[in-house]
């Protein structure tokens, strides 16, 4: 399976009051959290943002083709953009995501055209995970008709919803104090 990575990195980062994937966190950006769980499985690595500060990491930036959409902008750029079927997709905001939560996600592909994460109490977590670029029509469809949820999306794809187990893997970093 030839696979892309697809950083989201666009959001407004309201809570935080800066580019959360630019933050330091532990000795490193936590962008590149992102990247390293990426690179176990393609070296074809992009990242989707409206912010040029990016372009330092060495990596594409693919732009939204739709402004204020919210993730599904993210997620209909960077398939737009993709030069495979399969992608990856991982948020900038995970700084504890593991490789393993991929090869899980991988191993549930079977023909589907998405396959997220979800975690034991059942919250669905559609920005980590595979999507296939046929995924685009729908995709572009559902911002066409004003709907930006992504868990909207998921229910009009073929989709699948891998549990993850593991505490903290999924933990998202959204306000100064998760930096601690």
């Amino acid at each position: 399976m030839e696979l892309s990575a697809i950083i989201l990195a666009g959001g407004k980062s309201e809570r935080m009051g800066q580019d959360k994937g630019l933050i330091n966190y532990k000795g490193k950006l936590m962008v590149e959290y992102a990247i390293e769980a990426c690179k176990n499985f393609t070296d074809k690595i992009f990242i989707s943002t409206n912010n040029k500060r990016y372009e330092a990491l060495g990596y594409p930036l693919v732009q939204d083709n739709y402004m204020e959409v919210g993730p599904i902008g993210g997620l209909e750029a960077a398939l737009a953009n993709s030069l495979t079927e399969d992608n990856i997709v991982c948020p900038c905001d995970m700084p504890n995501i593991h490789p393993v939560v991929f090869e899980m996600v991988l191993q549930n592909t079977n023909g589907k055209q998405a396959v997220v994460v979800g975690d034991k109490e059942g919250k669905v977590f559609p920005v980590v995970g595979f999507y296939r670029k046929s995924a685009l029509p729908v995709i572009q469809q559902q911002i066409k008709t004003g709907n930006f949820k992504m868990l909207s999306l998921l229910k009009l794809l073929d989709t699948e919803i891998v549990v993850i187990s593991s505490d903290g893997v999924l933990s998202n970093i959204n306000y100064r104090e998760d930096l601690q």
